[in-house]
């Protein structure tokens, strides 16, 4: 799922990508954007729709460590100034 988001902003958005090393935790990734879109627009998409998309697929895979990311994804709210309920990136 996160590399077809990454493929699509390449094709829809312009984002063009000189590296990336998909982690277990976290993403690498050396970029810049071809189009006028400022590059933080096109990040801060990507990263919403994959947030949603991770949360899905958390609640309905059957995930061994699913309580475990929950509780982390919602403890990484603690300290944001608008209330929201899981924060993933």
């Amino acid at each position: 799922m996160i590399v077809d988001s990454l493929i699509h902003c390449q094709k829809e958005k312009g984002l063009e990508i000189y590296g990336w090393c998909l982690m277990p935790s976290h993403l690498h990734m050396m970029c810049r954007s071809q189009k006028d879109e400022p590059l933080c627009n096109i990040m801060r998409d990507f990263k919403k729709y994959t947030s949603k998309k991770i949360m899905e697929l958390i609640k309905i895979e059957p995930e061994s460590r699913r309580d475990w990311l929950l509780a982390e994804f919602s403890k990484a709210c603690q300290d944001l100034k608008c209330e929201q309920k899981y924060k993933v990136w």
